[in-house]
């Protein structure tokens, strides 16, 4: 949702119906047959999440002894995160405007210690998309609009983890010759990073209705966007293990990974009651059930990697409420939000996105330079419930505990 700063401090409430902010190229293309002459939006976001993990009795499994898993609590993993975004809107013509966004609208980054007891799972993660969006917008009437718009969108990724050989010499040369090696569970870790690229297209489109001067209501559709990411996998494995390799697995090869970035709706509405005072509403409808599992195939013998997810659908509600000064100069605003959480259970929950519900309490503020320039600042806390994890690992770790903010 961070594609607008002054949005943002409205929890977003009034995305939808945005006549402002060049956003509206993201949020709802309809509404840029409102804006006359040229707006040009640039803004920045500094992100400081904060996911703390608690163990409880994380262990291998009983197959392999349920020995405790080794290690500690990995520290707070996420990191700061800056996310940019920049929109153009102009005018062609009485009824006709054209727009152009660049923003990113999926991301995720954390980072634990490299001997936490969830090293087997995930250490480092980074995805981000960057979203190039051209659109128009067509005034079908004075009250009503309608825009479209094409998505180009370039992603990146790299996530590595730790790997337990112990129970993958069990399984290849036995109990007694990994024994004599020094190759047991926990004993015996490797190391995997894995990075790729790829591009997908989609679309998006929204309406846009002025009921009266004070009163407006926006709706719009961003499509899926499916990606074919292409890269590779490289490989450590100590000297002592290094027989595991000769079946041409736990080699350096190349790995392709296909997901599927949800479609959503977004419904909303602005009223103003006086000169002093707006208020705002939205909802949003995300389709992330079409994230069911992350499968990684690569070019050697190497099995596939999979991590299940089953994500369900989610809805995010907010209002928001705008104070105007008399002048008009400064505008003030608070908002409200609760996103659920498309994670369903412990048993669905990765530590690399270790997501819960949230709430949002926002506040913002908007300065008039000019009567054609704006800043606008803002501030958001989101209070997370706090998340269990109960995940088996591909090398029979199970990780048991909470996360919380």
């Amino acid at each position: 949702m961070e594609q607008s700063v002054k949005e943002l401090g409205q929890a977003f409430s009034g995305a939808p119906a945005n006549i402002d902010d060049g956003s509206m190229v993201f949020f709802n293309p309809g509404a840029m047959s409102q804006v006359r002459g040229r707006l040009v939006s640039v803004a920045g976001y500094a992100i400081a999440p904060s996911a703390i993990f608690h163990d409880s009795v994380s262990h291998m499994s009983p197959l392999l002894g349920g020995a405790p898993l080794k290690g500690g609590n990995g520290g707070d993993s996420p990191s700061l995160v800056s996310v940019p975004n920049v929109y153009f809107v102009q005018a062609l013509t009485n009824r006709i405007a054209f727009g152009f966004g660049f923003n990113t609208p999926f991301g995720m980054r954390n980072s634990y210690q490299s001997d936490w007891k969830g090293r087997y799972q995930a250490l480092d993660s980074e995805i981000t998309a960057f979203n190039f969006n051209p659109s128009l917008s067509f005034k079908v009437t004075e009250k009503f609009s309608f825009g479209a718009g094409f998505n180009v969108q370039y992603m990146q990724a790299k996530l590595t983890n730790a790997i337990d050989l112990g129970p993958a010499c069990f399984l290849t040369l036995g109990p007694a010759p990994c024994a004599s090696r020094g190759i047991l569970p926990q004993a015996a870790d490797g190391h995997v990073s894995l990075k790729g690229d790829s591009v997908g297209f989609g679309y998006n489109f929204g309406a846009f209705y002025a009921l009266n001067q004070d009163t407006r209501l926006g709706v719009s559709y961003r499509s899926r966007v499916a990606h074919d990411i292409h890269g590779n996998a490289d490989f450590s494995v100590p000297d002592k293990a290094i027989a595991l390799t000769h079946a041409n697995i736990l080699v350096d090869s190349n790995a392709r990974t296909s997901v599927t970035l949800p479609d959503s709706v977004l419904f909303g509405f602005t009223h103003r009651f006086n000169p002093r005072w707006a208020v705002s509403a939205d909802a949003l409808w995300t389709h992330w059930s079409l994230v069911r599992e992350l499968r990684t195939d690569f070019s050697s013998a190497q099995p596939d990697d999979v991590q299940n997810l089953n994500w369900r659908d989610t809805w995010r509600y907010a209002l928001g409420a705008n104070y105007f000064s008399e002048n008009n100069k400064w505008t003030w605003r608070m908002g409200f939000a609760y996103d659920e959480t498309p994670v369903p259970n412990g048993q669905n929950r990765s530590a690399r996105i270790p997501d819960s519900s949230r709430y949002w309490l926002t506040a913002g503020v908007t300065y008039a330079v000019m009567k054609n320039i704006n800043i606008h600042a803002a501030y958001a806390h989101l209070f997370m419930n706090d998340a269990a994890i109960n995940r088996r690992g591909s090398t029979g770790d199970i990780l048991i505990g909470q996360y919380s903010e």
